[in-house]
Protein backbone atom coordinates (compact mmCIF):
# COMPACT_ATOMS: atom_id res chain seq x y z
CA UNK A 1 0.00 0.00 0.00
CA UNK A 2 3.19 2.55 -0.19
CA UNK A 3 5.46 3.92 2.37
CA UNK A 4 4.11 4.67 6.23
CA UNK A 5 5.76 7.86 8.16
CA UNK A 6 4.95 8.09 11.49
CA UNK A 7 6.68 11.63 13.24
CA UNK A 8 6.55 11.67 17.01
CA UNK A 9 6.72 14.83 19.45
CA UNK A 10 9.70 15.49 22.54
CA UNK A 11 7.00 13.91 24.57
CA UNK A 12 6.60 10.84 22.86
CA UNK A 13 3.34 11.09 21.48
CA UNK A 14 2.28 10.62 17.62
CA UNK A 15 2.29 13.89 15.62
CA UNK A 16 1.82 13.09 12.18
CA UNK A 17 0.91 9.60 10.54
CA UNK A 18 0.71 9.55 6.68
CA UNK A 19 0.49 6.62 4.12
CA UNK A 20 2.06 7.69 0.40
CA UNK A 21 3.28 5.66 -2.60
CA UNK A 22 7.16 6.70 -2.20
CA UNK A 23 8.78 7.17 1.06
CA UNK A 24 9.74 11.00 -0.17
CA UNK A 25 5.80 10.95 -0.24
CA UNK A 26 5.07 9.80 2.88
CA UNK A 27 7.71 11.99 4.71
CA UNK A 28 7.13 14.74 2.91
CA UNK A 29 3.72 14.15 3.94
CA UNK A 30 4.39 14.11 7.64
CA UNK A 31 6.41 17.16 7.11
CA UNK A 32 10.00 14.66 7.92
CA UNK A 33 12.88 15.64 6.84
CA UNK A 34 14.80 12.51 7.02
CA UNK A 35 13.87 9.40 8.65
CA UNK A 36 15.41 7.38 11.75
CA UNK A 37 16.03 4.14 9.98
CA UNK A 38 16.88 2.90 13.54
CA UNK A 39 14.98 -0.31 14.89
CA UNK A 40 15.12 0.92 18.22
CA UNK A 41 13.63 3.74 20.06
CA UNK A 42 10.68 4.94 20.87
CA UNK A 43 9.29 3.83 17.64
CA UNK A 44 9.96 0.38 17.77
CA UNK A 45 6.17 -0.39 19.26
CA UNK A 46 5.17 1.49 16.33
CA UNK A 47 6.50 -0.23 13.55
CA UNK A 48 5.93 -3.34 15.42
CA UNK A 49 2.33 -2.57 15.33
CA UNK A 50 1.93 -1.14 12.11
CA UNK A 51 4.01 -4.55 10.64
CA UNK A 52 0.92 -6.71 12.28
CA UNK A 53 -1.31 -4.32 11.10
CA UNK A 54 -0.69 -4.58 7.34
CA UNK A 55 -0.18 -8.26 7.52
CA UNK A 56 -3.60 -8.59 8.49
CA UNK A 57 -3.70 -8.98 12.19
CA UNK A 58 -6.07 -7.51 14.43
CA UNK A 59 -4.37 -4.69 15.83
CA UNK A 60 -5.54 -1.58 18.35
CA UNK A 61 -3.41 1.18 16.98
CA UNK A 62 -5.52 3.27 19.20
CA UNK A 63 -3.24 2.66 22.13
CA UNK A 64 -0.47 4.61 21.12
CA UNK A 65 -1.00 8.31 22.35
CA UNK A 66 -1.78 10.95 19.98
CA UNK A 67 -1.12 14.81 19.82
CA UNK A 68 -3.74 16.98 18.76
CA UNK A 69 -2.90 20.51 20.36
CA UNK A 70 -3.66 23.22 17.85
CA UNK A 71 -6.41 21.37 16.50
CA UNK A 72 -10.43 23.33 17.37
CA UNK A 73 -12.45 22.15 19.58
CA UNK A 74 -14.78 20.34 17.50
CA UNK A 75 -12.40 18.49 14.80
CA UNK A 76 -10.35 17.15 18.06
CA UNK A 77 -13.69 16.07 20.05
CA UNK A 78 -14.53 14.08 15.88
CA UNK A 79 -11.01 12.66 15.48
CA UNK A 80 -11.27 11.45 19.02
CA UNK A 81 -14.74 9.77 18.32
CA UNK A 82 -13.15 7.96 15.18
CA UNK A 83 -10.42 6.81 17.43
CA UNK A 84 -13.31 4.89 19.06
CA UNK A 85 -14.21 2.75 15.82
CA UNK A 86 -13.40 -0.73 16.65
CA UNK A 87 -10.83 -2.79 13.78
CA UNK A 88 -13.06 -3.69 10.92
CA UNK A 89 -15.91 -1.77 11.78
CA UNK A 90 -16.75 1.72 10.24
CA UNK A 91 -19.50 4.31 11.30
CA UNK A 92 -21.14 7.37 9.51
CA UNK A 93 -19.72 11.03 9.63
CA UNK A 94 -23.27 11.63 11.66
CA UNK A 95 -22.28 9.19 14.11
CA UNK A 96 -18.70 10.93 14.23
CA UNK A 97 -20.71 14.29 14.73
CA UNK A 98 -22.98 13.45 17.31
CA UNK A 99 -19.84 11.62 19.68
CA UNK A 100 -18.25 14.47 19.35
CA UNK A 101 -20.92 17.00 20.56
CA UNK A 102 -23.05 17.96 17.32
CA UNK A 103 -25.31 15.63 15.85
CA UNK A 104 -26.21 17.85 13.20
CA UNK A 105 -22.56 18.82 12.03
CA UNK A 106 -21.72 15.31 10.10
CA UNK A 107 -20.21 17.98 6.92
CA UNK A 108 -17.78 19.52 10.19
CA UNK A 109 -17.05 15.89 11.36
CA UNK A 110 -15.88 14.96 7.13
CA UNK A 111 -13.69 18.31 7.11
CA UNK A 112 -11.98 17.31 10.27
CA UNK A 113 -11.38 13.54 9.22
CA UNK A 114 -10.09 15.11 6.11
CA UNK A 115 -7.42 17.40 7.91
CA UNK A 116 -6.59 14.35 9.99
CA UNK A 117 -2.83 14.62 10.79
CA UNK A 118 -2.52 11.13 12.25
CA UNK A 119 -3.69 8.69 9.92
CA UNK A 120 -4.26 4.95 10.71
CA UNK A 121 -4.05 5.62 14.13
CA UNK A 122 -7.00 8.05 13.95
CA UNK A 123 -8.73 5.38 11.80
CA UNK A 124 -10.66 7.88 9.44
CA UNK A 125 -10.51 5.37 6.77
CA UNK A 126 -13.46 3.77 8.83
CA UNK A 127 -15.92 6.86 8.40
CA UNK A 128 -18.11 6.60 6.00
CA UNK A 129 -21.42 8.24 4.76
CA UNK A 130 -25.01 7.89 5.37
CA UNK A 131 -25.88 5.04 3.18
CA UNK A 132 -22.23 2.92 3.77
CA UNK A 133 -20.97 4.87 0.37
CA UNK A 134 -17.26 5.58 0.89
CA UNK A 135 -16.59 9.07 0.73
CA UNK A 136 -13.43 11.19 0.66
CA UNK A 137 -10.14 10.01 1.97
CA UNK A 138 -6.91 11.95 1.57
CA UNK A 139 -5.75 9.27 0.24
CA UNK A 140 -7.66 8.37 -2.09
CA UNK A 141 -11.04 5.91 -2.23
CA UNK A 142 -8.73 3.20 -3.67
CA UNK A 143 -6.55 3.22 -0.81
CA UNK A 144 -9.86 3.89 1.94
CA UNK A 145 -11.44 1.18 0.47
CA UNK A 146 -8.35 -1.38 0.21
CA UNK A 147 -7.69 -0.39 4.10
CA UNK A 148 -11.27 -1.72 5.05
CA UNK A 149 -11.03 -4.90 3.09
CA UNK A 150 -7.61 -5.56 4.76
CA UNK A 151 -9.63 -5.11 7.79
CA UNK A 152 -12.45 -7.45 6.96
CA UNK A 153 -14.90 -4.85 6.40
CA UNK A 154 -18.31 -5.43 4.59
CA UNK A 155 -20.91 -2.76 3.66
CA UNK A 156 -24.09 -3.60 2.69
CA UNK A 157 -22.93 -7.62 3.42
CA UNK A 158 -20.56 -7.10 0.51
CA UNK A 159 -16.82 -7.50 1.50
CA UNK A 160 -15.07 -3.83 0.59
CA UNK A 161 -12.21 -4.63 -1.94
Amino acid sequence: MGWVCAALGADGRLRACALGPTKAAALAACGVRRADPSPEGPLKALRADLARYFAGERVDLGRHPVDLSGQPPFHRGALLAAREIPYGEVRTYGWVAARAGNPSAARAAGAAMSRNPIGLFIPCHRVVGAGGDLTGFGGGLPLKRALLALEGVRIGGRRCG
